[in-house]
């Protein structure tokens, strides 16, 4: 089947300039590569681990060196947010960029220690992003507010460029219901047990006859010169995540650096291993309208960034069905 192309950067680095110069030269190569999109990560309050609070100011940046790439988030933490204040930001950016805004919204259930900061109620996430997600989609959607008040600028179409990410199938069934797109890939959860199951539901759960259903889906891929190579480069990366892995309950002690990579869902190694490898994946080839990569690790230099865009779109991607633009 057939998908667009994507990658997805979290914007690691210790210098917070660079790191958005460096964001910025991503996407100016990606475009020239032929990439659909460009999607970033929110993360609030964070030190070197996601420098990026404000995605959307930062893609207007990048709207202002581009004229095609699409402009996504991956996700935007929506129980922190003013629903009004983020669609006429939304709705701003779309102006700028000539109708390139891909919106991922998200719960927050990779951010929980954050809530408290924001004077917010994890356990109410749920409930604080349904009501500011049905806000802002009815926003963009031209509805008013009090009175005939409606959002300045217009964004026309927006509405059918907002995605949600959720960890479970009730959260799947209501994106369905929402009529907006599915985003999947937290790197623990599980292609075959976790999320086989929420795309299965979400497209059961799809009603809407004038409107496609949209997945898509975040990997990490490395290609490398060899699985050996890939190995050594993300090493130092992959130990980090130990204690996460150990949190969620994935592990119960440092195992080697080859497993920890299977259980974060880390297409790794020669072009040729990480097609081998992409295919096999169950919730990948046969759901996917968007396939978005992660080729950055905390350590990842701008040069291995690049090269890996490069190897993903020349080599990879089109032996899987991608065709570039």
């Amino acid at each position: 089947m057939s998908f667009k192309l994507g990658f997805l950067s979290h914007a690691f680095g210790d210098d917070p300039q660079q790191v958005y110069r460096d964001l910025i030269e991503q996407f100016e190569v990606a475009e020239q590569l032929g990439f659909d999109g460009g999607w970033i990560a929110q993360h609030h309050l964070s030190n070197g681990f996601g420098r990026l609070p404000s995605p959307l100011v930062l893609l207007a940046a990048v709207a202002e060196r581009t004229q095609r790439i699409a402009l996504g988030t991956g996700v935007i933490v929506l129980p922190f947010e003013d629903p009004i204040r983020l669609a006429e930001d939304a709705s701003v950016l779309d102006a700028l960029s000539g109708g390139r805004v891909q919106l991922g919204l998200g719960s927050g259930g990779a951010n929980l220690d954050n809530f408290s900061a924001f004077d917010r109620d994890p356990g109410q996430r749920q409930v604080d992003f349904a009501e500011r997600q049905q806000r802002v989609q009815h926003l963009v959607q031209g509805q008013p507010l009090a009175g005939e008040l409606t959002l300045q600028p217009p964004a026309p179409g927006l509405n059918e460029r907002l995605w949600h990410s959720h960890g479970s199938i009730d959260g799947a069934v209501y994106t369905a219901q929402q009529g907006n797109g599915l985003l999947l890939g937290t790197a623990t959860h599980d292609p075959l047990t976790v999320q086989k199951p929420l795309a299965d539901a979400y497209l059961q759960a799809w009603s809407h006859p004038q409107r496609k259903p949209r997945i898509g889906v975040v990997r990490a891929v490395f290609p490398a010169a060899d699985r050996a190579s890939a190995q050594a480069e993300l090493a130092v990366d992959i130990e980090r995540h130990i204690p996460r892995l150990q949190r969620e309950g994935l592990i119960d002690q440092a195992v080697d650096v080859q497993e920890h990579l299977r259980l974060m869902n880390v297409h790794h190694g020669h072009p040729d291993e990480v097609i081998e490898s992409l295919q096999q994946d169950p919730s990948l080839l046969p759901y996917a309208d968007y396939l978005i990569a992660v080729v950055q690790a905390e350590s990842s230099t701008q040069a291995q960034i690049l090269k890996r865009l490069e190897i993903l779109a020349l080599n990879i991607a089109p032996a899987l069905g991608w065709t570039p633009q």
